[in-house]
This record gives structure tokens, C-alpha cells and sequence, in this order.
């Protein structure tokens, strides 16, 4: 992919959509079923897409409407539909929305005689594969209510352990495309204790990973870092993100909560991720410029990051947090080398003017979040922390003196 393609906010040629489709299928065929099933139920490009026409800039672009009622049509989502209408305040197609409706109506009765027949003449799997493809439907077309009934009914009807953490999965993804905190929180706590029963490998790692997303979502930082870190080699959940996608969230979370030497050794020497950067020039210069303390290109990628991220449904809540924590980090790590340094030589490194950097550093001072005062006369910035280290050091010979003083007392009266 070029790094080209990679600037469109929201890319979805690169990978071909494929939806769940009964039709396709014989209800005696299970096993086909659960092959031709589409993995990304529901798929997040297409909130994606939702999200991207809320936003100001976007929100007469014709090229992403169109794009939203493509899948919209082609899907027959009815439900998802009148959602979007009423969201975006889009005029509804009443002939669309009716001929949809119409096609929905005839897919459910087909699935619903599929588990009327499964309950009278099969056992439970078959009983919960047949509640699953009503699920799976129904999540398709984006009615999300319906679809957490049809996924209770089938995790009632399931014993093995691997699919009741898929059908949790599930509601999990259904959390994230509807933008439901609770539903996320209450399903990740479901996920935690199935987890502690025993396990396989891949489902831990999808664990890792949806705890990893939802961290997003709530700006814990750390956490994300941790679980994208974590699952760089072992990245499976497709269904849920691209790679490219999810490693660029590992960079993003790990570039705020990282140190500078282990960003070194987990991001910047990681292989997998260099090969991502090698196709992502923005990342890569906002990588590497931090680290080799370029700041001046910092500055210009953060600005570019700072783009992507508003385009992003799940970091868009928090960009401005993100941005001004990484201002604030890159400060920190020029300024704790020096016991002062002048705004004039701040500003050239950053590239801005000196005013610029006075009004922002003093933000950052106000609120305690750099341990820096300014010299005004001087035109200045000066260490605080080598003056803390004095005054420590001083308490400790004044602590020492006044120890081996009465040290001394003691050992008289014990002398007597």
C-alpha cells in the first residue's frame, strides 16, 4: 500500500467487505455457514464512515455519503438506515427504506423457521448455530438490540468455552460500532472471569486486544500500550481492525506512556513495526523525530497526527488531550538536560516563535506539569529540579549533623 493511500481518513478498498449473506447457504449446511460468515459483524468501516459525516469538515462530502449508502443498500440496512437519517438529519428514502425493510422481514422469517426447526428436531448446537445466524444478521443490518438477544439465546445454548468468548466478542464489537461504553464495560467483565476459566492462546490474544481498544476509548493510555505492545507478533483480530491499524495505535499509545529508552527497545527496534513505518512517512518522522529530539519535524508530524487522529472514531474524544501531552513530553525532555535555557534558542529548536513558546510553557508551569519557571529579564527558562536537588542535598547534611549529635549524647549517658 502507498504511503499515499494511507492519508485518506477512512480507506476501505485496500481489503474487499464481505457480509453475511443466508442466502448463499443451506440451512442443513451449518459448517458452510460458518465459513462463509463474514469475521468484521459488524463492520467498523462503516461506523467509521457514520463518524467521519458528523464531523464538520466532512459532513457535505459527497464522496464518504455516498460510500455509507452503498453499504447502506447493498446490505438491505434498514435499521442502521434510520439510524443514520436521524443522526446525520438526512431526509429518509421512503422507497429505499421500505424495500429494505420488506427484504429484512423476508431473511428473518427464513432464520426464525430455521430455529423453529432446529428446536423441535435437533440438539443444542444446532439450536445455537441457528440463534447465531439471526445474530449475525441482524448485527449485518445494524440492529443492535435485536442482535444481543439473538447472541443471549445462543450463549445460553453453548458449553464449549472458546464459543461463548466468541459470542461475548461479539457484543463487544457491537459496543464499538454503536459507541456504547456500557455495553463494552459489561461484556469485558463477562470476557475477564471467562478468561480465568482456561483459555487457548487465541482468544487471549483477542482479549488483549479488545481491552487494548476499549482503553482507547476511555484514554487509558497505559493499559492500550501495554496490550498492543504485548501482541505485536501474536495480532489476530482482523474482524476488528487491520493490522496497519492497530499497530498505528500501538505507536500512538506507546509514544505517550513510553519512556525514551524503551521506546527505543519495543517500538523504533521492533521489526514488525518497522516494516508499517517503512509505509507510513508521517508516523515514522513522528517516531523517530522525538526520539533523535528533532523537534522542530516533531512539531510538523504532531500536527499531521493530530489531523489523523480527529478523523479516528475512537481517538477523536481525545486528540486535543493527546496533543498537548506529547507538547508537553517533547518540552520536558529538552529542558530537563539543562539547568536553563533561553526561549530564543526553545523557539528555533521547535521551530516557532519565542512568544509562542513563553504562552505555551507557562501553561504548562501554571498547571505543575513542568517543574520549570521563566526569567522573564532574563529571557530564560530554568531548571527547578537541579534546585530541588540542592535543597535535598542540604537536608541531608543538616539531617546528618543533628543525627550524629545526638548520637554523640547518647553514647556519654551510656558511658555513665
Amino acid at each position: 500500500m502507498s504511503p499515499d493511500k494511507k492519508m485518506d481518513p477512512l480507506n476501505t478498498d485496500s481489503e474487499a467487505v464481505i457480509f453475511y449473506d443466508i442466502s448463499c447457504t443451506n440451512v442443513n449446511e451449518p459448517s458452510l455457514k460458518r465459513q462463509t460468515e463474514c469475521r468484521k459483524n459488524p463492520n467498523l468501516d462503516i461506523a467509521q464512515l457514520k463518524f467521519l459525516l458528523t464531523l464538520t469538515e466532512h459532513k457535505n462530502d459527497t464522496e464518504y455519503s455516498n460510500k455509507l449508502l452503498r453499504h447502506i443498500e447493498e446490505n438491505d440496512m434498514a435499521p442502521f438506515y434510520e439510524l443514520v437519517c436521524k443522526e446525520l438529519d438526512w431526509e429518509i428514502n421512503r422507497e429505499l427504506f421500505d424495500r429494505m425493510k420488506e427484504s429484512n422481514a423476508k431473511r428473518l422469517d427464513l432464520l426464525d423457521a430455521e430455529i423453529e426447526f432446529a428446536r423441535g428436531n435437533l440438539g443444542a448446537i444446532e439450536v445455537k448455530e441457528a440463534y447465531l445466524d439471526k445474530a449475525n444478521y441482524l448485527s449485518s443490518i445494524g440492529d443492535k438490540d435485536e442482535t444481543i438477544k439473538m447472541l443471549s439465546q445462543a450463549y445460553a445454548n453453548t458449553v464449549a468455552l472458546g464459543c461463548q468468548l466468541d459470542n461475548v466478542f461479539h457484543r463487544i464489537r457491537l459496543g464499538l460500532f454503536f459507541n456504547d461504553s456500557e455495553l463494552i464495560k459489561k461484556n469485558l467483565s463477562r470476557c475477564n472471569e471467562l478468561i480465568e476459566k482456561g483459555a487457548d492462546w487465541h482468544h487471549r490474544n483477542c482479549h488483549k486486544i479488545y481491552k487494548g481498544l476499549f482503553s482507547l476509548t476511555v484514554r487509558d493510555f497505559m493499559t492500550a500500550s501495554n496490550a498492543f505492545v504485548s501482541s505485536i507478533s501474536t495480532f489476530v483480530c482482523t474482524e476488528i481492525t487491520s493490522y496497519e491499524e492497530f499497530i498505528r495505535y500501538t505507536i500512538l499509545t506507546s509514544m505517550l506512556t513510553l519512556k525514551r529508552q524503551d521506546l527505543y527497545g519495543k517500538i523504533l527496534t521492533n521489526p514488525e513495526i518497522g516494516k508499517v513505518l517503512h509505509y507510513n512517512e508521517t508516523l515514522k518522522k513522528f517516531v523517530h523525530s522525538l526520539y533523535h529530539c528533532e523537534y522542530k519535524e516533531f512539531f510538523n508530524s504532531l500536527a499531521e497526527i493530530e489531523i489523523r487522529m480527529r478523523n479516528d472514531m475512537l481517538l477523536y474524544p481525545h486528540y486535543r488531550f493527546y496533543v498537548r501531552e506529547m507538547r508537553i513530553k517533547a518540552y520536558d525532555q529538552l529542558l530537563c538536560t539543562y539547568i536553563s535555557v533561553s526561549l530564543a534558542y526553545m523557539a528555533d529548536r521547535f521551530g516557532v516563535s519565542e512568544e509562542y513558546i513563553e504562552n505555551d510553557v507557562s501553561k504548562f508551569i501554571a498547571a505543575k506539569r513542568l517543574n520549570y519557571k521563566i526569567d522573564k529579564i532574563g529571557g530564560k527558562l530554568l531548571n527547578l529540579r537541579s534546585n530541588k536537588k540542592q535543597e535535598m542535598y542540604e537536608n541531608v547534611l543538616k539531617q546528618g549533623d543533628l543525627l550524629l549529635n545526638r548520637i554523640h549524647k547518647l553514647s556519654r549517658v551510656i558511658d555513665i
